[in-house]
């Protein structure tokens, strides 16, 4: 009977839960229904988060806080800290007790500094609004060495009360790219069977617990070993085999575990085992997952003799052993369960839509679907019963659906054209919307971790109030052009109405245009408010000063253009017609040397930007930031300490194709135990032009202060650009704020080779321009040819009948000058020829453009391209 007792609802909630997904909706959702909300933000690591049944939201920080999101309040305050050795596990989760709103209990897992090489399950409890250390009960201590690495950290409740934790195996993975089964004397710490395939240690498992009132615990009799008598198991593993499992998750329907595991960096399949991959994990009852001595779909790793660096045997899935020395459980252990999910770093054959990169899977929550939920921001029917996940390193988040028999049917992407900041743990609320924790933007040590709502808008959405402006300060009168016409409703045909207010008052004009007067001086601030026909709105705001004109900056230069020689004399002048004239010491001037010849940007706020060169182009578009920043350390070096440390070696000619094989199979050593990624997805040519991007930032720019006048001598060896700008702050007045204004002038060498120019057409380039087709081209940007009579090129001409033009702003503007490239029949022997061209003022993309009457392909090649302003 008691048999029968668990198994009819099981078979009830099953047959219902199959039958509302038949009446599923099967059309996607419109992105454009979701809204991310943020909660919180600019805090430091924020890891893990439980919600509360009245939808108060409890997160941590990895360093020991304690926060809670009022729902009602829509208040953030931190309510206790803890202090953890700091350590990789720290804290590293939280849990809410299933009666939390009657007896305040919370769980949480860290590393405590009163007890030496732990980590702790405990329990706490809230007295009013804090968390109050002195009622701490240690229920649970899992062996940790501190030393390195994989702490799991997973916790999560199910529907009987069972708590789970997930561990992890407490192992430097760093040995091996493979599975760490180093059984040497001293090397205890490279060997995961010692934790992971250990049925007599906690580690490298998911426990499952069910705690008691008084602080104690009781254990589930379908664990794995619950029912052993030896002493060579523990009754809390309910799981065992496992890496690092990350999240945890149980279906409230079926009690199936799910759980992300975080794997090692192998590329590449070799005889002692195979690539590695992440997995996401089900667990349909008690059992052994595999690791160390499997991964994937139990694809085996082999028995190593660490000694004679030898390989023993394959392991067996389905009579795996630990004959390790540091083993203190059972030699046999019980058969090895496959991934439900894996993925390496390359495009995975079976599931292409996780993408490439690096890995680090989040395990998500379920979705349940309640159509009696009144909440007007909860998901849609469509996400019943599905999985969530999220990847930190590929900052994606993407659903599961599971078919009747609960195997994979679906993954889908979620929000795919919004921007996630490495989500680590999310949740569903009682209000059916989704909560997030995005870490941030490095590995640790972040300030900008968040806590985010996904709403829904199930029915009529809101508009978007989008918001321009002519001018933004001036004197008075100020007439201002305002217009909203880029405001837009997702909802078609919906019809818009617009309000404007001006220091908060309304005014009369309702149109999508705005066309108004300041008359008065003072800071004004214009606020737009957008509402449909149903009444929803969203507004947006900008600020206008009156009464003070903006400061006129200007650089003179004693010679045309904007190509450098030996020395350059410059003038800087300001125009502020309420300050009159200005003390040249008020200019800030600076100069700065940039080591690039391509065509130099400003920011919005003035602010120099290197040209997108191709590497720093395929940096962007992979996952290189997750684990690198430009100047600051995260999990690896900053770039520019990379660029520095291999700046004495710069000349050798290996080191691109060196460093472009780390890339691509991944590594570790050099910058300490952490281990890179493996990228096998990219190319060689792609991983090369990462490296020279990287190598370039150690040509460190060079900044220094000049005066409002003067002239400065140019490097005689410098091939890059020197940018002068200056910048001026006005004095304002009492009623309208300072405002400041820039000018910059980029000075160019007159020089140019193959790399310099912005764009190319129908030809090659490395140290020079070669296979040249007909019509092909390079181009430079917004460069001003003033002062400049001719062009000379080094060139090697093997074609008869080549020409060469000068065109500006299109390949096919305005002609400025050709010349006959006579050939001389052979590659690389260079001749100079001058090319005259006329007066032209101004900047202007010019275009170089390569012709042949004769023939359509190698027409030349061209080593330099040089300026003169000398008649020739």
């Amino acid at each position: 009977m008691k048999i029968v007792r668990l198994f009819l609802p099981l078979i009830l909630v099953g047959v219902l839960s199959v039958a509302f997904r038949q009446d599923r909706p099967t059309e996607v959702p419109d992105e454009h229904r979701f809204r991310k909300v943020e909660l919180t933000g600019n805090l430091r690591d924020l890891i893990e988060l439980d919600i509360a049944p009245n939808g108060d939201v409890y997160y941590i920080g990895h360093r020991g806080e304690l926060y809670v999101h009022r729902i009602a309040t829509k208040e953030n305050k931190q309510i206790g800290k803890i202090d953890p050795q700091p350590s990789e596990a720290t804290l590293q989760a939280i849990a809410l007790d299933p009666g939390f709103m009657q007896n305040r209990h919370l769980y949480l897992y860290y590393a405590p500094k009163t007890r030496k090489n732990v980590n702790v399950l405990s329990r706490f409890t809230l007295r009013g609004d804090s968390l109050d250390l002195s009622s701490e009960k240690m229920m649970l201590e899992v062996p940790d060495s501190w030393e390195c690495c994989h702490s799991g950290g997973g916790m999560t409740f199910d529907q009987h009360g069972n708590l789970y934790l997930t561990t992890g195996d407490n192992t430097n993975p760093f040995g091996t790219n493979f599975a760490p089964l180093d059984e040497r004397p001293g090397r205890e710490i490279f060997d995961a069977q010692r934790s992971a395939g250990n049925t007599h240690d906690l580690r490298g498992k998911i426990l499952r617990i069910h705690p008691e009132p008084d602080g104690t615990y009781t254990i589930p009799k379908s664990n794995l070993f619950a029912d052993s008598k030896d002493t060579l198991t523990r009754p809390e593993i309910y799981v065992m085999g496992c890496r690092n499992p990350f999240k945890v998750t149980v279906d409230q329907d079926t009690d199936f575990v799910y759980w992300s595991e975080i794997g090692p960096d192998a590329s590449d399949t070799e005889s002692r085992g195979p690539r590695g991959y992440d997995e996401l994990n089900q667990a349909r009852k008690a059992g052994n997952h595999g690791w160390p001595l499997f991964i994937g779909n139990n694809e085996p790793y082999a028995k190593v003799d660490f000694t004679k660096d030898s390989v023993l045997f394959q392991f067996d899935p389905q009579h795996p052993i630990n004959t390790s020395v540091n083993n203190t459980g059972l030699r046999d252990l019980p058969p090895a369960q496959p991934a439900f999910l894996a993925y390496p770093y390359d495009v995975s054959t079976e599931h292409p839509e996780l993408g490439s990169g690096g890995r680090t899977l989040v395990a998500g929550p379920i979705y349940y679907f309640d159509p009696k939920n009144p909440s007007p921001i909860k998901f849609p029917a469509y996400f019943d019963r599905k999985l969530f996940l999220g990847e930190w390193m590929r900052n994606w988040i993407k659903t599961v659906s599971f078919d009747e028999q609960k195997n994979l049917k679906a993954i889908e992407s979620f929000m795919p054209s919004t921007a996630f900041r490495k989500p680590i743990a999310m949740r569903f609320g009682p209000d059916g919307a989704l909560y997030l924790i995005e870490f941030g933007a490095l590995w640790g040590g972040n300030s900008d971790s968040r806590l985010v709502r996904i709403e829904y808008i199930a029915g009529n959405r809101p508009p978007v109030a989008k918001l321009e402006k002519t001018t933004e300060a001036g004197a008075v009168p100020l007439p201002v052009q305002f217009s909203a016409k880029n405001s837009l409703d997702y909802d078609k045909n919906d019809q818009l109405t617009y309000r404007w207010f001006i220091n908060g008052k309304p005014l009369s004009q309702t149109a999508a245009d705005l066309s108004y007067t300041f008359r008065q001086p003072g800071n004004y601030r214009v606020k737009l408010v957008v509402s449909d026909r149903a009444g929803l709105r969203s507004e947006t705001e900008t600020v206008v000063s009156a009464g003070n004109n903006p400061p006129k900056v200007t650089i003179e230069l004693a010679e045309p253009g904007r190509l450098y020689g030996p020395a350059v004399s410059y003038r800087t002048k300001v125009e502020d017609a309420e300050d009159g004239r200005v003390d040249p010491a008020r200019i800030q001037v600076k100069l700065t040397y940039l080591p690039t010849r391509k065509t130099v940007s400003l920011s919005e706020k003035g602010e120099l930007k290197l040209p997108n060169q191709r590497g720093y182009t395929w940096i962007e578009e992979n996952d290189c930031k997750a684990c690198h920043a430009l100047n600051d350390k995260s999990v690896g070096p900053s770039f520019r300490e990379i660029a520095v440390k291999y700046q004495p070696k710069k000349a050798d000619p290996t080191l691109i194709e060196q460093l472009s094989k780390k890339i691509l199979k991944g590594g570790s050593g050099v910058w300490g135990p952490t281990n890179m990624s493996a990228h096998p997805q990219l190319s060689d040519e792609v991983t090369s032009e990462m490296v020279r991007y990287i190598l370039s930032l150690s040509d460190e720019k060079t900044e220094k202060k000049v005066p409002a006048e003067g002239k400065f001598s140019t490097d005689p060896t410098a091939q890059g650009t020197y940018v002068l700008t200056a910048t001026y702050t006005d004095k304002g007045n009492k009623t309208a704020r300072p405002l400041t204004r820039q000018s910059t002038v980029v000075l160019r060498p007159p020089v140019l080779t193959a790399q310099d120019f912005d764009a190319h057409y129908e030809l090659q380039r490395s140290d020079i321009l070669y296979d040249i087709h007909k019509a092909g081209w390079v181009m430079m940007r917004q460069f001003d040819l003033t002062g400049i009579h001719a062009i000379d090129f080094t060139l090697a001409t093997e074609t008869k009948g080549t020409s060469i033009e000068v065109r500006i702003d299109s390949p096919s503007g305005e002609l400025v000058g050709e010349m006959d490239a006579p050939a001389n029949g052979k590659r690389r022997v260079w001749v100079e020829k001058t090319l005259p061209i006329k007066p032209v003022t101004g900047e202007h993309d010019i275009y170089i453009v390569f012709r042949n009457r004769l023939t359509v392909v190698d027409l030349m090649e061209v080593k330099e391209v040089r300026f003169r302003k000398d008649i020739p």
